[in-house]
């Protein structure tokens, strides 16, 4: 499930109003959104709020606008009809002449004037042809022009207009490029027919000959006392920007640690003969990297300043800059400082400059501008098991100001109330280790029980860029209650246990979009451990492992595929004190489909619910792009589940199929699905619709 947010703030204060009319526009005929986008975009731009009429030119500019505006959603020959109120008084009827072969009469003051749209027809990129194209597919470079990922490829996905083209010949030329072709040539030509708006577009490439990387050369004064990078690295690449950049960057941070921030470095290739001299097609031409150096003068660090902290104390901020006077200027250590800084959470932006900008000895002065110390967002989310889910978050930044934060949600639903005071110290221990302390409480009507949790935890968590993602170690206690649990299980469950336990995650995440993943994977994997030694009640060992994996399927198409794996151990006790809050309870729109959440768990002779204390889940989806803003998806889910670890991994296995139709938003997709359950258990739903927000694995 997903939150969406809307932020709560006061006005900072009012503009004084002018006394003076402001000039009105409008405009009509391109649909009733469009033509209030057009119409706020047109004031904007034209500033008509501080002015009292609008000349010729003014008139001609924002028809301009809306000739280039429409011509970018594929109508290349708009008719735009201007009714102007004028100053003086009375009428004029003109039409908007874009070759401005009759331009506007002149003089013409108006204050009030109507544009009045005729699109006319609709051009669209139908084909895309290519002549001489032969290092990458025809579906990889037409992407370029037009899109193909989808089902219904719309006039207006695939709108022609020159800018277009002009976009996708530099893109088919930088990517030529980037893989070596260094003197790739491609041109463009349309065909439009004006009875049908279809365009066919032709384009011509001359790749010519790849170029790799043979040697790498420096140029620089003898004596020269920085050491430069390896060269080894850039042999028998592709010459490319790419390539060029790393060389000249590379060059720039072993100049920058030395003290040397005003150092220039260009970068160029030399071709030489191919290295097939008889195969002029297949040669590759071994290119000889120049990089050319002008060091300048060597530069001291002056005086560490900092300037906008009002609320922040400066050793917060000093601690984070590890360069000292006298101390080579490192830009690329000021850099980091900077970033850590930015990284305290507290700022709408930090900048960096240096007084004097030129000289032997500069201080680095940093520039803050510390965000609202206090911010409340109401929260609204739905879910198929808890439905509607509202709630409140208020945060407090910069306390004590030394960049500490809290959070205080509060958020009730059909089924739950849950409520959590997280207060957060960035950088506890060392350089990129926070700290938190969070009181929770939660009381939740689950299928088999209703659930009562209360605590707190302690926890470190720092980023892991190996995985880029984090590792979290903490201590939680926290007393577990439960209440009208399944009467299979309710003569060996205790009401109230105490838990204390520690707590060791650690994530990876390499999706090219966390919201809508398209192609990569991500995965985590946790371990809880609880032992009356750290002052509970109860003995488990509780872990958990889950991944998904993404990739691409044709065009418009993709797979998913998610696994998951749970647990639970009482190793030193028995099950008398394993808590049920702490056992599986699988089924819901973000496990197997076909159940609402905790259906899926193992049923005991009575019929009634028992958590699992070893589940198996898979997940495998099929999703194929409509439009660019829904998709429909087949899914099948799979989970097996064991009661007792003598039947480990698991002793039941559930099957569910189904379809859904998602449409993307800001906050992820809006899901609307249907699992039907292949192998029902007796007192199972034959299936289940879920209505949801958020990717479900």
């Amino acid at each position: 499930m997903a939150f969406a947010v809307l932020a709560l703030a006061a006005p900072c204060g009012r503009a004084a109003k002018s006394t003076v009319p402001a000039a009105k526009i409008s405009v009509d005929g391109a649909g009733m959104l469009r033509d209030r986008e057009l119409r706020l975009a047109l004031q904007r731009l034209l500033a008509t709020e501080v002015k009292s009429s609008l000349d010729a030119n003014a008139i001609e500019d924002a028809a301009v606008i809306l000739s280039s505006s429409l011509g970018e959603e594929g109508f290349q020959k708009p008719h735009i009809a201007i009714e102007a109120t004028l100053a003086g008084g009375g009428r004029k009827s003109l039409v908007f002449d874009p070759t401005f072969a009759n331009p506007l009469p002149r003089p013409l003051e108006a204050t009030q004037v109507r544009f009045k749209l005729k699109p006319g027809l609709r051009y669209h990129i139908a084909d895309v042809a290519f002549d001489g194209l032969t290092v990458m597919s025809i579906r990889q470079a037409r992407a370029f022009f037009r899109s193909d990922s989808t089902v219904f490829g719309t006039a207006r996905n695939n709108a022609y207009s020159p800018s277009r083209i002009s976009r996708g010949v530099d893109a088919l030329v930088g990517e030529l490029k980037t893989r070596g072709y260094a003197e790739a040539d491609v041109r463009a030509r349309s065909e439009p027919d004006d009875a049908t708006g279809r365009v066919v577009v032709h384009v011509t490439v001359k790749e010519g000959q790849r170029w790799e990387v043979s040697a790498v050369r420096f140029q620089r004064d003898d004596g020269d006392p920085v050491q430069l990078p390896p060269t080894k690295p850039w042999l028998k690449k592709p010459w490319s920007s790419t390539v060029e950049d790393d060389v000249r960057e590379a060059i720039r941070q072993a100049y920058y640690a030395k003290g040397y921030p005003d150092v220039g470095v260009h970068v160029e290739a030399e071709a030489g003969e191919p290295a097939q001299a008889g195969k002029p097609s297949d040669g590759v031409k071994p290119a000889t990297v120049v990089a050319t150096i002008v060091p300048g003068s060597s530069v001291k660090v002056g005086t560490v300043r900092f300037t906008g902290n009002v609320a922040t104390r400066v050793n917060v901020l000093r601690r984070r800059v590890q360069l000292a006077p006298g101390d080579p200027l490192n830009l690329v250590a000021l850099e980091r400082a900077r970033y850590r800084i930015s990284r305290l959470g507290v700022f709408e932006s930090v900048d960096l400059r240096y007084d004097p900008p030129e000289a032997e000895v500069r201080d680095p002065v940093f520039v803050v501008r510390e965000g609202p110390r206090y911010e409340t967002n109401l929260l609204m989310g739905y879910g198929s098991y808890e439905q509607l889910r509202a709630g409140i978050e208020h945060r407090q930044m910069n306390i004590f100001g030394l960049a500490h934060q809290s959070r205080l949600e509060l958020v009730q639903s059909m089924k739950s109330t849950n409520g959590e005071y997280t207060y957060t110290v960035p950088e506890l221990f060392g350089e990129s280790l926070d700290g938190t302390a969070k009181l929770f409480g939660l009381q939740r009507r689950e299928i088999a029980f209703l659930r009562q949790e209360f605590g707190v935890n302690l926890a470190l968590k720092r980023p892991v860029r190996a995985t880029n993602g984090e590792l979290m170690a903490g201590y939680t206690f926290q007393a577990l209650r439960n209440r009208r649990n399944s009467l299979s299980t309710q003569a060996t469950d205790e009401k109230q246990v105490n838990a204390a336990s520690v707590n060791l995650q650690l994530t990876g995440d390499r999706r090219d979009n966390p919201l809508r993943p398209r192609h990569g994977y991500h995965w985590s994997a946790q371990i809880e451990t609880a032992d009356p030694k750290l002052g509970g009640q109860t003995t488990y060992q509780r872990y958990e492992i889950s991944g998904a994996y993404h990739s691409g399927w044709g065009a418009g198409r993709w797979f998913h595929v998610g696994l998951s794996h749970g647990v639970i151990t009482t190793y030193g006790s028995d099950d008398r004190t394993l808590p049920v809050n702490k056992r599986f309870y699988p089924g819901g729109d973000n496990s197997i489909r076909g159940y609402q959440r905790g259906e899926a768990a193992p049923r005991g002779p009575d019929g009634l619910f028992i958590g699992a204390k070893s589940f198996l889940l898979g997940n495998l989806e099929l999703e194929q792009a409509l439009t660019p803003n829904w998709s429909v998806v087949a899914f099948g889910d799979a989970v097996g589940t064991a009661v007792s670890l003598r039947d480990y991994p698991f002793a039941e296995r559930l099957y569910s199929v189904g379809l859904g139709v998602r449409y993307q938003t800001l906050i992820g997709p809006v899901r609307l699905e249907y699992g039907r359950n292949i192998n029902p258990r007796p007192d199972d739903p034959p299936g289940t619709w879920h209505l949801s927000i958020g990717y479900p694995f």
